[in-house]
Formats: C-alpha cells, sequence, structure tokens
C-alpha cells in the first residue's frame, strides 16, 4: 500500500528523465536564483508522501537538493531494495495511463479551451485557467486511447514558470469504476518559493 503513495511521483519523474534523455522533453534553462518545491504524493489510502526539491545558488554554480519522505510500514516485509524497486510502478504494477505525451508540451504556450493532439494519439482537452500558489496553469484533462477507462486532470504551468518546475503543479489520475471515476493517485504542489 505505502509503495503506491511514492509511485506517482517517482514514476513522473522516472518518465521525465526517459523522456528528456530521449530527446522528447524540451529542456527549458534555469532563470537563476533560489527555489524550493514540495509536492505532495497521495492515494486512496495511506498517509501521503513528500518529493522536496531546493536549488541553492552557490556562486557560479548551483547546489540542488532532492529529499523524498515516505512512510512504509513494517508489517509488509519492508526492505530498501522493495522500496527501490517499486517505486517505479502505480498500483503495485497495474497499467495506468502514461504521462509521457503530457511532456511534449512543455516548451510550447498553452491555451484554455482547446484540444491538443499529442503523441500516440493521446488528447489534452484544456478547459480553463487558474492559479497555484502564485503559479499561472492551464486546467485540463488527459486521455490516452489505450486507456479508455482512465485520465489525468492536470494543471500546466503558463510557460512563464515551467523552467522553474520539474512536474505540473497538480496532477490527479483517475480511473471509470462502477460509472464514476475514483482516484489512483495525485500528485499536488503544496509549497514553492522562487527568488531572484
Amino acid at each position: 500500500m505505502e509503495l503506491r503513495s511514492f509511485s506517482v511521483l517517482a514514476a513522473a519523474a522516472f518518465i521525465a528523465v526517459g523522456i528528456w534523455a530521449q530527446g522528447f522533453f524540451p529542456e527549458l534553462p534555469y532563470p537563476g536564483g533560489y527555489t524550493f518545491l514540495r509536492y505532495e504524493v497521495r492515494g486512496p489510502d495511506g498517509p501521503a508522501s513528500s518529493w522536496i526539491l531546493e536549488v541553492v545558488p552557490k556562486g557560479e554554480s548551483y547546489e540542488v537538493r532532492m529529499t523524498m519522505v515516505n512512510e512504509i510500514s513494517d508489517t509488509e516485509g519492508f526492505s530498501l531494495l522493495r522500496t527501490f524497486m517499486g517505486a517505479g510502478t502505480l498500483e503495485g504494477g497495474a497499467d495506468v495511463i502514461p504521462l509521457a505525451p503530457i511532456f511534449s508540451l512543455w516548451d510550447k504556450e498553452i491555451e484554455a479551451g482547446k484540444s491538443y493532439l499529442l503523441r500516440e494519439r493521446a488528447r489534452l482537452i484544456t478547459e480553463r485557467e487558474d492559479e497555484i500558489l502564485g503559479i499561472p496553469v492551464v486546467v485540463g484533462t488527459y486521455v490516452h486511447p489505450l486507456f479508455p477507462r482512465q485520465r489525468a486532470v492536470i494543471y500546466l504551468p503558463r510557460l512563464s514558470h515551467r523552467a522553474l518546475l520539474l512536474f505540473p503543479p497538480y496532477l490527479r489520475v483517475e480511473e471509470k469504476t462502477d460509472g464514476e471515476y475514483r482516484l489512483i493517485e495525485e500528485m499536488e504542489l503544496v509549497k514553492f518559493v522562487h527568488e531572484d
């Protein structure tokens, strides 16, 4: 159970690194200054886990600190290897909508009230503009043809803020069961600081 609390963020991190390594993830130059991000990952059960990224300027370089905080029950046969190996899967290995096509938009301006055709015939349907922690976002629903019972509600930051974020400020993956959508997992930016 607790492994899945950690999994959306870990899966997103692995996906982002893999996409970037293949040249599909547009790299935006860091604008400089100090940045602090704290994301919380929640599933339908159990405690939230956290992922913290802090970028500290050090003269001509940056010190980057990453911390993952997760509570794992020792009654489930806890081991470090199992924790690490299970970190890249959602719902203990269940098939979950792939997030990679979303990142093809990372270097593009997105408008509310549009439909964007993405890689793998996935689609992002944008609905409205909003704001999370002072970050302007466009709210949309992401769907993938190979996962017709799932969707992701996503808050994509405006292009002006994407170089400061590694992931969208909010992402909620849901699956339709018995006629209604139920939470698989969600990831939310709960603290954001940037100082020039």
